[in-house]
């Protein structure tokens, strides 16, 4: 029974049995697929009606009309950005953003303050523009999903940049160089580790509450880290007071755009390189 057959899979949908295939990745403008097609109409009464009389001949042209097809989809958003804020929770993301741009986050002096990911706009006098994302904090085993973890990563997968930001001051009593070892981790576990591979800029915040000597050591030692576990970054580590003094934000405007700057640069050889490949292959008829 088709009613029968209908509610067995929506069961299996809801409760994960049924195996889940990416059809396709809608990511530029004006993308599309056809998901189903739709069902053939046949010849019949609608079409002879208010025809008069119609011969018994031409009758018997009718045809039967045929079913469409029967697709069940689950779409995903993601956000699209040039560069995307990774960091634990309370590590000073959302100020951040909101120091660099006109977005107004939630802030306050406590860890999960955002539910939901949002999007800033770094303005330039050249009228330059850098979009940012603003993505809710992780926790160890995001990779795996803890913590609305894949919902969050998922949004960075749109991301041309990464900016891992950490607390260098350890306010919760966390250390920077473990964060920055975990966030690694959970970047490179998820999917393939392909966001791993993406230039990358790492930030210490929260800098004003180190002597000079601390601040120092802790960016020396970000940047050894960041080596270990094979961010790519070719920027030094920015130190930041993003939320107090604003110590370096222009030096970290600056630092966002250079590595923005590099993403283009690499996007821009590949697609030299993929236009010299079409030039010198000769194609047979």
């Amino acid at each position: 029974d088709f009613d029968d057959e209908m509610v067995s899979s929506t069961e299996e949908i809801f409760m994960g049995e049924r195996e889940k295939v990416v059809i396709a990745d809608l990511d530029r403008p004006g993308s599309f697929i056809i998901a189903a097609w739709g069902g053939r109409g046949g010849r019949g009464n609608f079409l002879f009606s208010g025809k008069g009389l119609i011969p018994y001949e031409r009758m018997q042209n009718r045809t039967t009309p045929h079913e469409g097809e029967v697709s069940f989809l689950e779409l995903e958003l993601k956000l699209i950005a040039d560069a995307g804020l990774v960091g634990f929770p309370n590590a000073g993301k959302s100020s951040l953003i909101a120091a660099m741009s006109r977005a107004q986050p939630e802030i306050a002096p406590y860890p999960f303050t955002t539910l939901h990911p949002l999007i800033g706009s770094i303005e330039y006098r050249d009228e330059y523009k850098i979009k940012v994302a603003d993505v809710p904090g992780l926790i160890q085993g995001a990779s795996l999903g803890r913590g609305r973890g894949h919902d969050f990563l998922r949004h960075l997968e749109r991301t041309k940049v990464l900016i891992y930001i950490v607390d260098a001051a350890g306010v919760d009593g966390r250390d920077p160089l473990d964060d920055l070892r975990s966030l690694g981790h959970e970047i490179a576990e998820y999917q393939l580790g392909e966001m791993l591979n993406r230039p990358a800029l790492v930030v210490a915040n929260k800098v004003d509450l180190l002597s000079h000597t601390e601040k120092e050591e802790v960016v020396n030692n970000l940047e050894e880290v960041a080596a270990e576990i094979g961010i790519m970054t070719k920027h030094p580590v920015v130190g930041v007071s993003v939320g107090v003094t604003g110590e370096k934000l222009s030096e970290l405007s600056r630092a966002i755009r250079f590595v923005v700057d590099e993403y283009q640069g690499s996007e821009d050889r590949v697609d030299v390189d993929e236009t010299e490949q079409l030039q010198g292959t000769s194609w047979g008829s």
